[in-house]
């Protein structure tokens, strides 16, 4: 089980306990032996539920004696991050929680959870994380036997999982500190509609929480409206059909997808981008293909999208790629062809019909090759 969702189970209950005329939230911690020799550097999140871990932490937390005692005033609920850092420097573990301000909580930290006890919600939230922990256990269990289990099972499993943990939310429909957690680290996370707005009291969208709710629903919102974004420009660019053009500026210069693809040549175009790993370990394998086929009526063309033209350029110096490129395409030629995920590979045909998509590897020049008759 990893050890920060379950940091946020069983403070995501602090809530509903919150004393409005205070501002503190307090801590009071013990250690398992495995991190007792440990601080914990401290980062505070935003009113959305945001924390970025990779600037100053705010804090630092002192474990003596295997125990800890932290406060810090806040104006609104929002996120913790611990980050436990051993005695030689090296940092290990992290622990995510949702704090709330006039909240104590008495903690338990060990390497692969933290638990909590105390009042009526921190007893509710702590029922639902050992849910969350026995059934993750047994997920990793499966996970670990994988050469002796089938996919299908581990599906299976998976949904077994999430149906228990709505089953809890249902048995449970006023506990606020639940449906936080069930939402902020569960798989029912996608599904803020219908943990807000179908199980939950209708009273919960009004409380303390109403912000946070507010921000699930409408990420909920924007997503639904992403997929079918996506969905749509799948279903005009998929196999079969007739290419989509797009433009890009760079440099005063203005390049499209025309320029190269329904000329007359068979098209490999590589979406990729400089930071991506996976990207620049499929680029020899273009290159390649590129020397054994371009003269044969096959052309290369890479399109870098999500990346600074700077550094696009660098990366092509770099590793000597020697077939055309379009720079600074951003989110216009992904958009267009619906990628989420680079690389992306695709070939076109003379005429600039899709012939294949999601290439990568071996099945590059495959495709190739069977579209060449050889």
């Amino acid at each position: 089980m990893n050890k920060i969702l379950m940091c946020g189970a069983v403070l995501a209950g602090l809530l509903a306990s919150c004393s409005q005329n205070s501002k503190t939230f307090t801590i009071n911690g013990t250690v398992c032996d495995e991190i007792a020799d440990s601080i914990y550097l401290v980062f505070i999140g935003n009113q959305d539920y945001r924390n970025d871990t990779k600037r100053e932490p705010k804090d630092t937390i002192v474990v003596k004696d295997k125990s800890f005692n932290y406060s810090i005033d806040i104006d609104y609920p929002t996120v913790i991050c611990l980050r436990a850092v051993l005695s030689n420097g090296k940092p290990r573990w992290q622990y995510d929680m949702v704090i709330v301000p006039g909240e104590t909580a008495k903690a338990k930290i060990c390497a692969d959870r933290m638990e909590l006890e105390g009042s009526k919600f921190y007893q509710q939230a702590g029922a639902m994380s050992k849910i969350i922990y026995d059934t993750e256990k047994r997920l990793d269990e499966l996970y670990d036997q994988l050469s002796e289990t089938t996919r299908d099972s581990i599906l299976n499993e998976k949904e077994i999982v999430e149906s228990n943990f709505y089953d809890y939310l249902v048995a449970h429909n006023s506990d606020e500190g639940a449906f936080v957690y069930a939402y902020r680290y569960t798989s029912l996370g996608r599904q803020a509609s219908k943990l807000f707005d179908t199980i939950a009291v209708p009273e919960m969208k009004k409380g303390r929480f109403a912000h946070y709710i507010e921000i699930a629903l409408e990420n909920e919102r924007q997503q639904k409206e992403y997929e079918a974004k996506i969905a749509e420009a799948l279903e005009k660019t998929a196999v079969g059909k007739m290419f989509t053009d797009f433009a890009v500026e760079y440099n005063g210069r203005t390049q499209k997808l025309s320029d190269y693809v329904g000329k007359g040549q068979y098209v490999l175009v590589d979406f990729w981008a400089s930071w991506c790993g996976p990207c620049r370990a499929e680029i020899p394998n273009l290159i390649s293909i590129y020397n054994k086929y371009k003269d044969k009526n096959v052309n290369v063309l890479g399109v870098a999208v999500g990346d600074k033209p700077e550094d696009s350029e660098r990366a092509i110096s770099e590793m000597g790629v020697n077939y055309p490129q379009i720079i600074n395409a951003q989110n216009i030629a992904s958009d267009e062809y619906g990628i989420e995920g680079i690389p992306h590979v695709i070939l076109f045909g003379p005429d600039g019909t899709i012939l294949e998509r999601w290439l990568y590897g071996p099945t590059i020049e495959e495709a190739v090759r069977k579209h060449l008759g050889l």
